[in-house]
C-alpha cells in the first residue's frame, strides 16, 4: 500500500501503521494543492509499486475542521480567500492527482479510481449546503465526471463515493457510521464496480446518489 498525507510526520496512525508492517505500507507526503508535490509522490509510487490498481483520492478541507485555518461563516462574512482554497484543494487539486496517476493506473490490472465526493455536493439534495465545501464537492464530481467520459482514461472506471455522515474528525463523535463499516463498505462498491458504473455518484452501501 502507498499512502500519502499533507504532513506526515504529524499523521500518527498511518504513521505508526507503517512502522508495523514497513514492506507493505509506504507513507509519502502529498499536498493536493501543490502541483510539485503531486508530481513527486507519482515518482514515489511508481517506485513503489511500479503500477497502481486502485486510487483513493480523499484528502479535503472543511471550513473549520480541526488541522485548517480555513473559516466559512454566514453570508455577508464570506471571504474569497477561503473559498478559492478550498476548491482548489477538494475540486483542482484532486482531478490533477487524477492526472498525474492516470499513466500508472493504466499499467494496472483492473484500475479504478475512487474520488471521495459527499452528500453536500449533490444540487439535488441541496437544502442549504455550506457554500464552500458544497461547491468543492459538486465541482470535483463534475470533474471526474469528464474525466471518466475522457478517452484518456479508457479503461479506468472513476467512481464518486459519498461517505455519508461517519465518526471522522470531521464528523465527529455524533455521527452515526462508525468509521471501519463506512470504509469496509464503500471498499466493497469499489471493488464490485464493473465499466458500466463508471463516472456513478453513490454512497457508500452503493446507492446512487443525485447529482
Amino acid at each position: 500500500m502507498f499512502a500519502t498525507c499533507r504532513m506526515p510526520g504529524e499523521a500518527r496512525a498511518l504513521s505508526g501503521l507503517a512502522a508495523s508492517h514497513p514492506r507493505l505500507v509506504k507513507v509519502e507526503r502529498l499536498d493536493q494543492a501543490d502541483e510539485a508535490s503531486i508530481a513527486e509522490a507519482v515518482v514515489r509510487a511508481e517506485e513503489h509499486l511500479g503500477a497502481v490498481d486502485l486510487l483513493w483520492s480523499s484528502a479535503g478541507i472543511y471550513p473549520g475542521s480541526p488541522g485548517t485555518g480555513v473559516q466559512e461563516g454566514p453570508l455577508g462574512t464570506l471571504r474569497a480567500d477561503d473559498g478559492l482554497s478550498v476548491l482548489a484543494t477538494n475540486a483542482v487539486g484532486a482531478i490533477l492527482v487524477a492526472q498525474a496517476f492516470l499513466p500508472l493506473l493504466h499499467r494496472g490490472t483492473r484500475p479504478r479510481l475512487v474520488a471521495v465526493s459527499s452528500g453536500y455536493g449533490s444540487l439535488g439534495l441541496n437544502q442549504g449546503t455550506p457554500y464552500w465545501y458544497g461547491a468543492s464537492k459538486a465541482a470535483l464530481n463534475m470533474l471526474h465526471r469528464s474525466l471518466a467520459f475522457d478517452p484518456a482514461a479508457r479503461g479506468v472506471v472513476v467512481l464518486l463515493l459519498s461517505p455519508g455522515w461517519a465518526q471522522t474528525d470531521m464528523g465527529g463523535p455524533r455521527a452515526p457510521t462508525p468509521v471501519a463499516e463506512c470504509v469496509a463498505g464503500m471498499m466493497r462498491v469499489a471493488d464490485a464496480a464493473g465499466r458500466e458504473q463508471s463516472g456513478t455518484f453513490l454512497d457508500w452501501q452503493g446507492a446512487v446518489v443525485p447529482w
